[in-house]
């Protein structure tokens, strides 16, 4: 944000003598808005992250406004992390060895798999390594989607104060009856429902102060209310909800496609066969055959565990259920299917220029 001397003079005039000459005017200005940054616990200078520009005097820094992931912990949600300057949103850092262990049980089996089965592979049936090549590329591309998108999270209360029109936003998209728009306004004692709308499926969320639609659950694991929330999956390092549950299904299948194309190409390289010499066994070099273990028996594991998870799905989707409401037993007849998916209400790079109350 460029700052308009013309403008901060404009303002500073109605405060101060009309003998304080000009050039004083943007500083008095700039300096008023140093006041915001205690306000926003972020001290007296702005530290800014993942590159960007950082001063330890707002009158070195052009842009003085934050945006909304710089001060998304001051509104109380510190769990959840943003990376690549707020476009990407991820889970608690409580995760990070869930999340490796998934990674190892993707990576390193490929990994082996082209190291030692490719070649051979691609004298039988080039297709086979191209596939599975393919296949490895779309199961880490969802899992990145699933990993770093909005899971679904329902603004708080703070955060629809500190951007115009995102109450009304929520309200329009999520089609929130007219009589529980303004039920909860002043955000200190919790509304009454209506029993119609509580047997709907609405209810109050203490911690962000806000009335949640049907099917949106607080997680306690990031601290946000997510639409249509299914659970929160460590190995993703996310909240499966309304947003991501599509990437979700699809990291799963593609998954157990990966899965299943290196089970098929170790076992081709276990069994011996060798186009050129058939009589050949390739269990006569004890080192290969290690290695192709290594890469066999976690990824029979693994694939047993993909296969019981998806097809739990499958009967999640089927009854029209998420984990939770089978968990709990649970089930709102109202509510958004999961592969309905709105826009994001975070707007996680919009800028913030407005105190936070308390």
């Amino acid at each position: 944000m460029e700052i308009n001397p013309a403008e901060y003079g404009s303002r500073s005039q109605s405060s101060q003598p009309a003998a304080t000459p000009s050039i004083e005017a943007p500083l008095s200005s700039v300096s008023s808005m140093s006041t915001l940054w205690p306000v926003l616990g972020m001290g007296n200078s702005r530290d800014t992250l993942f590159g960007r520009p950082h001063a330890t005097h707002p009158l070195n820094n052009h842009q003085l406004t934050p945006r909304v992931y710089e001060v998304w912990q001051e509104l109380g949600s510190t769990q959840t992390r943003f990376c690549c300057c707020g476009r990407c949103v991820t889970g608690p850092k409580i995760d990070l060895w869930y999340n490796l262990c998934a990674w190892f049980f993707i990576l390193i089996p490929s990994g082996l798999y082209f190291a030692f089965c490719s070649q051979k592979l691609w004298n039988i049936c080039f297709w086979l390594p191209i596939l599975t090549g393919v296949v490895l590329v779309a199961t880490i591309t969802f899992l990145l989607l699933t990993s770093c998108t909005d899971p679904g999270i329902l603004p708080r209360r703070r955060l629809r104060m500190m951007l115009p029109g995102l109450d009304e936003e929520v309200s329009n998209v999520l089609e929130m009856p007219e009589d529980l728009r303004d039920c909860a306004s002043d955000g200190l004692t919790p509304p009454n429902l209506p029993d119609l709308r509580q047997g709907q499926g609405y209810k109050w969320c203490s911690t962000c102060q806000v009335v949640r639609p049907p099917r949106t659950s607080h997680c306690d694991d990031c601290g946000n209310c997510v639409l249509t929330f299914d659970h929160h999956c460590p190995f993703v390092n996310n909240c499966i909800g309304q947003r991501n549950y599509v990437y979700f299904s699809a990291f799963l299948i593609s998954t157990l496609c990966l899965g299943f194309s290196v089970a098929v190409g170790t076992g081709i390289s276990l069994s011996g066969y060798e186009p050129d010499h058939p009589q050949e066994s390739v269990t006569r070099n004890p080192l290969l055959v290690v290695f192709l273990l290594l890469i066999g028996v976690p990824t029979a594991v693994f694939l047993l565990g993909v296969i019981a998870l998806l097809m739990f799905h499958i009967f999640l989707l089927c009854a029209g259920k998420t984990t939770k409401e089978v968990l709990t037993g649970r089930r709102v007849l109202q509510g958004r299917s999961m592969f309905e998916r709105p826009p994001s209400f975070i707007h996680a790079r919009a800028p913030v220029d407005t105190p936070l109350d308390s």
